[in-house]
């Protein structure tokens, strides 16, 4: 348990000083026990968000690509028309030319391992072209932003046939109503949507804090607004697939995201005076508990037709 640890201090001198003064000016959490027990409940908050943000960015990046490749052949960036004219309009070509240096340098090292060479640089021969979805797959969300710029689209009507936008939106945003029903403009709010998702799925990764300080004054509004994240990236992915929106909320993706980012899950790690349980439920719950291992398994079980697991939690 927790509370079998004496002292804590060391435990948090390892920690940003800079991190542990914003949780106590926004959660109002003093004691360190408190405090460590909110660094783990983060950890579990920010890891419940990474199945959203992976899947966005997976049928994001290949429902373009499926729709381009149907009108334009597989290697359809070669192909397809921009404006030069617009801003950033090399930027999602340099996407595709960056996922080539990639894979290029992937194989470079692997060539080199296999050769016995101490450097990659020392490997004259060139590597095979890259396949299509050796390179898609090679791409980052911000190429997939990229493509949703205003050098992608036009509203010629002679030169629409030429451009990825908007004649294919619809077939890489199945309910782009949902942004809006103008599809020029629900395509310009996908992109400024897809670029806060990707600022805030950056910080993430990169292990700053999930709750948007701006809109943070206690812990309240600071959960409100990792809420709003998890909003926003269920929009976007019923915006591109219905499908696969209806698959992760049956998978209960979203429910457990909103669950762990909430005040009462929260509590569970820094309030740990819980409940008791009454004589009669003692005996059914001690099974359950052996059944894990007493914390080595999740106990998963049916009742009244819902799924659910039992576990220890520490």
């Amino acid at each position: 348990m927790p509370g079998s640890i004496p002292d804590y201090a060391p435990i948090l001198s390892l920690l940003s000083p800079a991190r542990l003064a914003t949780i106590d000016r926004t959660f109002n959490i003093h004691s360190p026990i408190e405090i460590y027990g909110f660094t783990i409940w983060l950890q579990n908050a920010a890891a419940s968000l990474y199945p959203l943000l992976q899947q966005l960015e997976l049928i994001l990046r290949n429902s373009i690509d499926k729709a381009a490749k149907e009108r334009f052949g597989e290697y359809w960036w070669t192909i397809i028309r921009y404006d030069s004219t617009k801003d950033n309009h090399t930027k999602f070509i340099k996407g595709i030319r960056n996922a080539e240096l990639t894979l290029r340098k992937r194989w470079q090292n692997r060539e080199a391992a296999r050769l016995g060479f101490d450097r990659p640089s020392q490997v004259t021969s060139s590597p095979l072209t890259f396949g299509h979805d050796d390179i898609i797959a090679a791409t980052t969300f911000s190429t997939w932003e990229a493509v949703l710029l205003e050098a992608w689209h036009t509203d010629l009507n002679p030169d629409k046939h030429l451009y990825l936008w908007p004649l294919s939106l619809t077939k890489a945003f199945r309910r782009l109503s949902v942004i809006d029903h103008r599809p020029t403009e629900a395509r310009r709010k996908v992109l400024n949507l897809l670029k806060e998702i990707r600022d805030y799925r950056n910080r993430l990764f990169h292990h700053d804090c999930i709750w948007i300080k701006s809109k943070s004054v206690d812990v309240q509004t600071a959960i409100e607004s990792i809420r709003e994240k998890i909003n926003l990236i269920e929009k976007l992915i019923i915006s591109i697939s219905p499908a696969t929106y209806k698959a992760l909320d049956a998978w209960g993706l979203f429910t457990s995201a909103r669950r762990v980012c909430s005040v009462e899950e929260l509590r569970m790690y820094t309030h740990l005076d819980y409940p008791g349980v009454c004589e009669a439920d003692t005996a059914v719950l001690d099974k359950l508990l052996q059944q894990t291992g007493y914390g080595k398994f999740s106990v998963p079980l049916m009742l009244k037709k819902q799924a659910c697991i039992f576990y220890q939690l520490r």
